[in-house]
């Protein structure tokens, strides 16, 4: 595995289509205002409340368009998927975001346990809460190295229960060596943060700030991330599956022109 190889292309990959980049932000800045709006000004006026299914939409919109992101990443596509078949878009939003509340949900219960004993408790509490939290980190962190194999497994196959296949998302780990695929992800993880920094400063510019990191700058970050996700995966498939999914993109592009 090439890792500056998978980062090069991780880069290249959002700017490879302005005009699909631009949709997703789109769908951002849709998500990003309205959660704004309805911070800043629905004490003043409760239907603005109502902007929060636009945003929830959007949301969903983004995760499963981050969805098919890997997806077709792993079918060997150049380029960020078009925009269609929204039903099925928000579909895989929602398979995502089950995913995260599959993996989540215990270590943020833990989490949570340990700051209330850590706000509420005794001296004695403090330190327990504190190690609680400790190790609620320790296994949030476990959780999202094998989530991120877990997600592109489900994109892979195109089933939710793929994402629960644990003996296989770790073979496949394992195919590459846990010690570079972590590597990867650390590293992934810094370019990212490093980004969001950037955003954030961005964004401090009033109003304009906050429309330009929606379109351009967020909309980047998640097409790097999964493209990247799934050129991983794409390193633990053997020479049969990945002639498999060449056959198959190829179909799937007759069948679009038809």
């Amino acid at each position: 595995m090439d890792i500056g190889e998978i980062i090069g292309d991780a880069f290249k990959y959002p700017v490879s289509n302005w005009k699909r980049l631009l949709i997703l932000g789109i769908i951002v800045l849709i998500s990003q205002l309205s959660m704004e709006i309805i911070m800043l000004y629905a004490s003043a006026s409760g239907l603005l409340y109502f902007l929060f299914f636009p945003a929830l939409a959007a949301s969903i919109l983004m995760m499963g368009y981050q969805l098919r992101t890997v997806k077709t990443t792993i079918m060997g596509k150049f380029e960020p998927p078009e925009f269609k078949e929204w039903g099925g878009m928000l579909i895989d939003g929602l398979k995502m975001f089950l995913v995260g509340l599959i993996y989540q949900t215990i270590p943020i219960i833990i989490l949570i346990a340990g700051a209330v004993m850590i706000i509420a408790g005794s001296s004695t509490t403090k330190i327990l809460g504190l190690l609680i939290m400790l190790l609620g980190l320790v296994i949030l962190l476990i959780v999202g190295i094998i989530m991120v194999m877990a997600i592109s497994n489900m994109a892979y196959y195109g089933e939710l229960g793929a994402a629960l296949r644990f003996g296989e998302i770790k073979r496949r780990i394992a195919s590459i060596g846990w010690l570079n695929y972590i590597m990867l992800l650390i590293i992934l993880v810094v370019i990212y943060i490093l980004i969001a920094v950037g955003a954030a400063l961005v964004s401090l510019i009033p109003f304009v700030g906050l429309v330009l990191t929606c379109l351009l700058v967020y909309p980047f970050m998640y097409l790097f991330m999964y493209r990247a996700y799934g050129l991983i995966f794409r390193e633990t498939l053997d020479e049969e599956e990945l002639q498999y999914e060449v056959e198959d993109s190829l179909e799937k592009e007759d069948t679009d022109h038809i």
